[in-house]
């Protein structure tokens, strides 16, 4: 899992020309919007599973705290607040903690070696945007 904390660092080099755009952008809006300090960036990577969440950010995308209950229970709805599905690319969702406008952005490719469960959960979830 590939985690931003600090919006104002380089990029690594190694990020493809379409991610690289697409996470500048959401730094750019975090530092215009004053929310460069509440907002942490999480690119999904291949291999990533739940625990990686529970590292990065002290979440799963699988279990929803208000509810109590885990994606496969039938009144479960993903953690975050928002998300949608992005044309030839993948899903983003912002998951929100607390009152103080912190939040997580997710950004999840659609491709190849990305949890399985995580894209279903996706595809059942967030709609086309």
């Amino acid at each position: 899992m590939f985690s931003i904390t600090n919006l104002h660092a380089e990029l690594p080099a190694e990020i493809d020309p379409f991610t690289r755009r697409l996470l500048t952008d959401r730094i750019r809006d975090a530092i215009v919007s004053g929310l460069a300090e509440m907002t942490h960036i999480l690119l999904v990577e291949r291999d990533d599973g739940e625990g990686d969440f529970l590292r990065e950010a002290a979440f799963s995308p699988f279990y929803n705290p208000l509810s109590e209950t885990r994606f496969g229970h039938p009144d479960f709805e993903p953690p975050w607040c928002w998300s949608g599905r992005m044309e030839h690319w993948g899903w983003e969702a912002i998951h929100t903690v607390g009152n103080g406008g912190f939040a997580f952005v997710i950004l999840i490719p659609d491709a190849e070696g990305i949890d399985p469960k995580l894209l279903t959960m996706l595809r059942e979830f967030a709609p086309f945007s």
